[in-house]
């Protein structure tokens, strides 16, 4: 079979704009070595093989592949020793003009400026030979962000007093910039956390820090007035954005969020991403610009329930032991999927006879409860409901003993240890608490709400390829819209309706894989949501109050 012919237009480093989806200009593919001088370019039609860059939001940092053919014994000559740094640069037409429909753009001009060109550096980690030829040899090259190198060889060893989890993350990217030349600093958005914490870090690595910080993380930076409760227009809620991921975009920077802000900021946007499954697209791309980047020929459903695996991780249910070591005392923290409540635990400690009195339990009611409902990735307005992914008539729901957590608490500490006026402290015999300090961990608020909302958040996983598009990146809300397999009525015969009770609606982008070959460049899309697209049958409308 001939060889495919190859447009060297496409690695044209100049401008050129791109006729259809899926094209791309590849500006720059250099490998530069600190043992070599000269660069060694990459890009060409007769080395250039396929490149790929993964986007992962549960990945600190950007990885990739590069597989290219070598004729000049490149490998031995520069050589590639896994020390090398990886520069790459390319565009293509973003048809961020037609993400809210399918029309076609017929203006060159418009594509002209919608165009943006990205720019990475990547260190060189690993090679493998992939096939050997007499003349030729193919390898495929590993690498990853440079940040990630620098924070590997590092240590924190520093404590915290009084700070918030976001500036502890924004101090110790700053540690890991000191490493890398001021022009190439990475942007960091942080979305500020609630909570003042007392922390110290143990001599671990920047991004290991970064990722406790993440995992005890409450948002503060959800106004009250993002949401509001359609039933009750004078009440605003404000959920517990407990669940932060610390991730990198391509060509963007670092983010420091939480799901739950990430949903609620695009949601408010006129201009959603909407794909759409359009099948019969294989006989070639689309002359229909929109259709060609927002079509989608087939799709996988990777996952759904996990009803076995949720029960076993807390999303139906857990319980919370909080002990507070120093004042004697535990409280009892229970979650529900359908209901909260929060048992007070009142304790007495006998140092005579060492026992423990319990007094009676004080269960709370649902008004006091110090959870909030996941906020939704379905179509419903913006508010706390959730269109849940089970009925509350389930099996699966209704108990907290499928997972029971021990944790220290330092709940109320910060007021029972208030200095008094002769300058002491009330209830401790040495001068820890003396500068009326002490500060809650907050663990009530977030183990058991960054646990069931982990589950909840890839409660159904789809995943599908599209025309590449160097705007799309994880953490993006899109739309996605299934042909629903119910039976139209008589009136419309033949027609489909796009909106699968389940399975359409909004989406969280949690992985990309960008595939740039020769001729071509796609997307590996992998999508997350927490609810369905319609209300259930079985599910308490008054849960969510």
């Amino acid at each position: 079979m001939a060889e495919k012919q190859v447009d060297s237009n496409i690695f044209n480093r100049g401008y050129r704009s791109p006729l259809e989806a899926g094209e791309f200009n590849l500006r720059q593919l250099s490998l530069h070595s600190p043992s070599n001088p000269n660069a060694v370019l990459l890009d060409s039609p007769t080395s250039f093989i396929e490149l790929c860059i993964f986007e992962d939001l549960f990945s600190n940092v950007l990885k990739g592949t590069l597989v290219f053919v070598d004729t000049q014994g490149l490998v031995e000559t520069l050589p590639i020793i896994g020390d090398e740094t990886l520069i790459l640069s390319y565009s293509t037409p973003s048809g961020e003009g037609t993400k809210t429909s399918t029309d076609s753009v017929t203006n060159r001009e418009s594509r002209t400026q919608a165009e943006e060109t990205y720019k990475q550096r990547f260190k060189v980690y690993d090679i493998q030979e992939v096939r050997a030829q007499e003349r030729a040899n193919f390898y495929k090259l590993f690498f990853i962000s440079e940040e990630y190198i620098f924070s590997s060889k590092m240590k924190v060893s520093k404590g915290y007093k009084g700070r918030r989890y976001s500036e502890m993350v924004q101090d110790v990217m700053n540690k890991v910039n000191e490493k890398i030349s001021k022009p190439l600093h990475k942007k960091i958005y942080l979305e500020q956390t609630e909570t003042l914490q007392n922390v110290i870090v143990p001599n671990w690595s920047p991004f290991q820090a970064i990722n406790f910080f993440a995992s005890r993380a409450i948002s503060g930076d959800i106004s009250p007035a993002d949401i509001t409760d359609p039933n009750n227009a004078d009440e605003k809620t404000l959920p517990i954005g407990a669940l932060y991921f610390f991730y990198e975009k391509l060509g963007s920077g670092f983010y420091f969020e939480s799901v739950e802000s990430m949903i609620l900021k695009q949601k408010q946007q006129n201009e959603i991403p909407f794909y759409q499954y359009t099948p019969k697209l294989s006989e070639g791309r689309s002359s229909n610009l929109g259709l060609g980047f927002f079509g989608v020929e087939n799709f996988e459903i990777k996952s759904s329930f996990k009803s076995i695996e949720n029960l076993r991780r807390g999303k139906f249910g857990s319980k919370l032991i909080a002990y507070d070591p120093v004042r004697m005392k535990y409280e009892v923290i229970k979650y529900d999927y359908y209901k909260q409540k929060n048992e007070n635990v009142s304790t007495d400690f006998d140092t005579q006879t060492e026992t423990i009195t319990q007094n009676p339990e004080n269960v709370t009611d649902d008004s006091n409860r110090i959870f909030s409902d996941f906020v939704g990735l379905d179509v419903s307005a913006l508010d706390k409901k959730v269109n849940k992914t089970i009925s509350s008539n389930s099996d699966y729901v209704g108990s907290n003993e499928a997972v029971i957590n021990l944790f220290t608490t330092s709940k109320e500490h910060g007021e029972v240890f208030k200095p008094s006026a002769n300058g002491s402290s009330i209830g401790v015999k040495n001068d820890t608490f003396k500068d009326g300090e002490a500060l809650e961990n907050s663990v009530e608020r977030w183990l058991l709400q960054r646990q069931a909302q982990t589950q909840e958040f890839g409660s159904i996983v789809v995943s599908f390829t599209v025309p590449g598009n160097s705007a799309r990146h994880v953490g993006d809300l899109i739309r996605f819209e299934v042909p629903s397999t119910i039976p139209n009525d008589s009136s419309s015969p033949g027609s489909v309706r796009f909106n699968h009770q389940l399975y359409g609606g909004l989406y969280v982008v949690s992985k990309i894989k960008h595939i740039i070959t020769r001729d071509d460049y796609n997307m590996d899309m992998e999508l997350m949501k927490n609810s369905f697209n319609t209300r259930i049958p079985g599910q308490e409308t008054e849960s969510a109050n």
